[in-house]
């Protein structure tokens, strides 16, 4: 079949799509790596942290390297593992955007059960804020799960697909703001702060960074009141972030079925 959409027109192969991506999902090595970094961090959280109230600082830090560079690394992986079956299973009676829906939503679903050990030490100790920390990292997790699928669908190998999955991450996690910081400097861009402000609120890293600060009170919501835009941006910040992170997840499962629809190699 070579349309990528409608994904559910059986639900029978899309019940076996689903569970055999579950099965590959347990034992993908990055999953694996992560579920000890997940652990460890977590309960380095609990023992590094001064009071209950800083344990959720910690683990935004690891959200926000680890979880989204995992995630990304997951979905490339997954991707690229299967590339010389692929002229196997489009043979099969189901759409090939319901493997890439299949991998999506099983991989997100065993995050979600990994992230509880980066979460719970801290919530049996007591931090607060941590159930909301939860879900917007699960909702990151969800759009560099996506960007890695994309990037392991794009490429020809596993290698180009983590070359073009890990550069897509570091743009986001650093790029964007270098970017932003240097042409800040600039008389002519001085004059329409607005602009880096959305640069910014496009950015999934930067968006999701900014909301969880500033929800765990780490930063004063007055300092960022400058323009329209940012006092907007603020107000709304965690509806905001859900809405750039279901977003991002949807274009990228959209371009990775896309890919999949127009392979004929």
């Amino acid at each position: 079949m070579n349309r990528a959409f409608p994904l559910f027109t059986d639900a029978g192969p899309v019940r076996a799509v689903l569970l055999r991506e579950f099965r590959d999902a347990l034992i993908n090595r990055y999953f694996q790596v992560f579920a000890a970094l997940s652990f460890l961090g977590g309960v380095a959280a609990i023992i590094f942290s001064e009071d209950a109230n800083s344990v959720p600082v910690l683990i935004l830090q690891v959200a926000l390297y680890f979880v989204s560079l995992f995630a990304l690394l997951a979905g490339a992986s997954s991707a690229q593992a299967e590339r010389d079956e692929w002229e196997m299973l489009f043979a099969q009676p189901v759409s090939r955007a319901a493997y890439v829906v299949g991998k999506f939503v099983a991989y997100l679903s065993i995050f979600a059960a990994v992230l509880l050990l980066l979460f719970l030490p801290g919530l049996v100790n007591g931090a607060s804020r941590l159930a909301i920390l939860y879900l917007q990292t699960l909702l990151l997790a969800a759009v560099f799960l996506a960007l890695g699928l994309t990037a392991g669908f794009l490429a020809h190998d596993r290698a180009q697909a983590l070359i073009i999955g890990v550069s897509a991450w570091l743009l986001l996690l650093f790029g964007i703001d270098f970017i932003a910081l240097f042409a800040a400097r600039w008389e002519l861009t001085q004059k329409f702060p607005d602009l880096w402000v959305s640069f910014l609120m496009l950015n999934p890293l930067d968006s999701f960074r900014i909301e969880a600060l500033f929800s765990l009170e780490q930063i004063p919501a007055e300092a960022a009141n400058k323009t329209p835009l940012a006092s907007w941006w603020i107000a709304h910040a965690a509806v905001w972030f859900s809405f750039s992170a279901a977003t991002w997840s949807a274009v990228f499962i959209t371009l990775s079925g896309l890919r999949l629809s127009r392979w004929e190699d």
